[in-house]
C-alpha cells in the first residue's frame, strides 16, 4: 500500500505532458485562458482511467496472470522513468496553447500520452491486487482524474514561479523525485511478483 500511494502522488504531481503544458501555457497566456486545457485533462484522464480500469477488471477476473505481468511491466516502466528523470537535462520545450479547440486537444493528448496510459493500467492492476472491489473501479477512476486535475491546476497556478524554482533546484529535484519514483516502481514489481505465490 505505501508503494501504491507513493507511486500515485509522484506520477500525478511530477512533470509530464499535461503538467508541463499547463505550466508553460499558464505562464505565457494566463491561468484563465488555460482552464479549458485543464478541464480537457480532467475529462481525458477520467476516460483513460475508466477504460484501463475496466480492461484490468476483465483481466483480473478472467486471466489473473496477465494483471501480474502488467504490474511488473508497469513497475519496470516506472523504474525506467525514474532513471530518465535522474539523467534529464534542462527542458527547453516551447509549448503553448492558443486555439479554440484546446479542450479537445487536451482530451486527445491523453490518448497518445504513454505516461497516462501506463499509469492507468498500473494503478488499476495494483488497485485490484490490493483487494479493492472491482465494481467500484469507476469511482477510483474519478478520484484519479480529480488528482490529475488538481495537479494541472497547481502546475498552471504556479507556472512561472514553479518553473523558475525547478530550474534553480533541478538537480536536487530530479534526484529526490527519481529515487521516490524508482522506490514506488520496485515496490509495485515486488508486490506483483509476490501475489503469484
Amino acid at each position: 500500500m505505501p508503494g501504491f500511494i507513493t507511486y500515485i502522488l509522484i506520477s500525478v504531481f511530477t512533470p509530464g505532458p499535461n503538467n508541463i503544458f499547463a505550466s508553460v501555457s499558464s505562464a505565457r497566456i494566463g491561468f484563465r485562458k488555460s482552464m479549458r486545457f485543464m478541464l480537457g485533462v480532467l475529462v481525458g484522464t477520467f476516460i483513460i482511467f475508466v477504460l484501463t480500469g475496466l480492461f484490468n477488471v476483465f483481466l483480473y477476473e478472467n486471466i489473473r496472470i496477465i494483471t501480474n505481468i502488467i504490474g511488473i511491466v508497469g513497475g519496470l516502466f516506472i523504474v525506467y522513468l525514474a532513471i530518465r528523470m535522474y539523467f534529464s537535462r534542462k527542458d527547453t520545450e516551447k509549448m503553448m496553447i492558443g486555439n479554440q479547440r484546446v479542450f479537445f486537444t487536451a482530451l486527445l493528448l491523453n490518448f497518445i500520452n504513454a505516461k497516462t496510459i501506463i499509469f492507468g493500467l498500473t494503478v488499476a492492476t495494483y488497485y485490484l491486487q490490493l483487494g479493492f472491489p472491482s465494481n467500484r473501479i469507476i469511482y477510483f477512476a474519478l478520484l484519479m482524474a480529480i488528482l490529475c486535475y488538481i495537479s494541472v491546476i497547481l502546475w498552471g497556478l504556479f507556472g512561472k514561479i514553479f518553473k523558475e524554482i525547478l530550474n534553480k533546484y533541478r538537480v536536487i529535484y530530479n534526484i529526490v523525485m527519481s529515487i521516490l519514483l524508482a522506490y514506488s516502481g520496485i515496490i509495485i514489481i515486488f508486490e506483483s511478483i509476490s501475489s503469484w505465490t
